[in-house]
């Protein structure tokens, strides 16, 4: 069982969440000790999942819009008021789907990015529109994997957080924690959507499924690395 299996049974925490926390579990383990770090879009307080870059040994700069989140800097991510070539890391999570011009913000981010530095990137596909304070698009894996190239990225990786079953699973559970279900169903439906999630999680890591033209042509999101040239 991983960290992050017991919140699976939370009727609140979402199934693209669960991918968005396991994606920067995973990733943040091959960031160099004391490595500067800019968190865009990044909140210190009130963090929305269970990954909590502030306990690793790095030195993070948050920058948000918005003065509420307490950032280290408010500003917008598409005009970043640092030097050129001062982080080794950048994080984007869940935020472009946010801006009117992701590639505008990917430019920065090469920007402020030294020679080899990497960006974490999470953006979601099968997701419900939420407005933080709005929400301009969804874009596919073909949309990124060009406007990383376009300003400067190299090595990009990109995987599908979550084939068919899993984005069935995450509007199962978001419309039940939404709509709500009849008293004496609650807990049973609960129960039913945990050991569901962690079926299709389980199964679509079965290669054939993951190569299934029709169920992968389904996913919450994306989960993408790049490192600048």
């Amino acid at each position: 069982m991983n960290a992050l299996d017991p919140q699976v049974g939370n009727l609140y925490y979402s199934v693209r969440r669960y991918f968005v926390d396991e994606f920067y579990f995973r990733h943040v383990r091959k960031i160099p000790a004391s490595s500067r770090v800019l968190d865009l879009g990044g909140t210190k307080i009130q963090k929305r999942g269970q990954f909590n870059i502030n306990c690793y040994d790095l030195q993070v700069v948050y920058v948000n819009i918005s003065p509420a989140k307490q950032p280290d800097v408010v500003a917008d991510a598409a005009a970043l008021p640092f030097e050129d070539a001062c982080f080794d890391v950048v994080i984007c999570s869940e935020l472009l789907e946010h801006v009117p011009n992701p590639s505008s913000v990917l430019c920065e981010a090469n920007r402020v990015l030294r020679d080899g530095g990497i960006i974490l990137i999470c953006v979601p596909f099968m997701y419900r529109i939420h407005g933080d304070p709005d929400d301009y698009g969804r874009y596919t894996d073909y949309f990124w994997q060009c406007a990383l190239k376009e300003v400067g990225f190299d090595d990009i990786a990109i995987e599908r957080q979550g084939l068919f079953f899993s984005v069935l699973a995450d509007f199962l559970k978001q419309y039940v924690g939404g709509v709500g279900v009849p008293r004496p169903f609650g807990r049973v439906t609960v129960w039913l959507l945990a050991k569901y999630q962690r079926w299709a999680m389980n199964y679509e890591q079965q290669p054939q499924i993951k190569a299934h033209s029709f169920l992968r042509s389904f996913t919450t999101g994306f989960g993408i690395v790049a490192v600048k040239k």
